[in-house]
């Protein structure tokens, strides 16, 4: 089911990468989140489910309570969102994710990559590598090129690092040599792990609560009916 991003072979300097890391691991998957529907699905959806505004939201059905989450020094209202590059429900849940942010500016957006499955630690190093020299806008187009690629190569990467200006040998250090790196990594883990947040994506309002995948949040605007219900708390 998950691809992984194997640098090892032509990159050296990956190699200690992967010896280095030493989080715990945690089996868990990419978890489909209810997207919003389009023509003639969307009407039928709707017709078999209640409108967002007579949704009724309880605790531990549509959402559950969450703690220990690291802001990043985000203020309320925000929210965190865990992902992993190689996921196909995060690719296809950035546009919606996109959407709520449009239609509720006042949202700041944390991301995280998951960390807490071994295959998936490479492309948690490339995420926190890029965020920490500023570049976290290259988020979106490495989940499309990972989206076209399926299972990326040390070549891919070269590529795209090139075709964005990326200065390949102080991300290559930042990736090898930050401890900066590997504390978001752990923390990433932590967080998913002693919360139980068993797959990505998944998103957190105000480091409080975490959004349940569910029937009812089947529109953009049950994703936004919740969001709302979860900032009033």
């Amino acid at each position: 089911m998950f691809t992984n991003i194997t640098l090892v072979s032509s990159l050296p300097k990956m190699v200690k990468l992967l010896a280095s890391v030493c989080l715990c691991c945690l089996l868990i998957a990419c978890s489909e989140p209810a997207t919003p529907a389009d023509s003639g699905a969307q009407a039928k959806a709707q017709q078999q489910t209640a409108p967002a505004a007579t949704i009724q939201f309880q605790q531990d059905v549509h959402y559950k309570l969450v703690d220990n989450i690291d802001a990043e020094q985000a203020k309320p209202p925000y929210l965190v969102e865990y992902f992993w590059f190689g996921c196909q429900h995060c690719q296809r849940f950035e546009p919606v994710l996109e959407t709520i942010l449009l239609r509720r500016p006042e949202l700041t957006l944390v991301r995280k990559h998951a960390a807490v499955a071994r295959h998936w630690q490479t492309d948690a190093r490339i995420f926190y590598s890029l965020q920490q020299m500023g570049l976290e806008h290259l988020t979106k187009p490495f989940l499309e090129l990972y989206s076209e690629k399926k299972q990326m190569t040390p070549v891919d990467l070269q590529q795209f690092l090139s075709s964005h200006q990326v200065d390949q040998a102080k991300f290559f250090d930042i990736a090898e040599n930050s401890e900066q790196v590997m504390t978001k990594m752990r923390q990433s883990a932590s967080e998913m792990q002693n919360n139980e947040i068993g797959g990505v994506p998944a998103l957190v309002v105000n480091g409080r609560y975490l959004m349940l995948p569910h029937a009812d949040i089947n529109s953009l605007e049950a994703y936004l009916a919740l969001i709302d219900h979860l900032l009033a708390k």
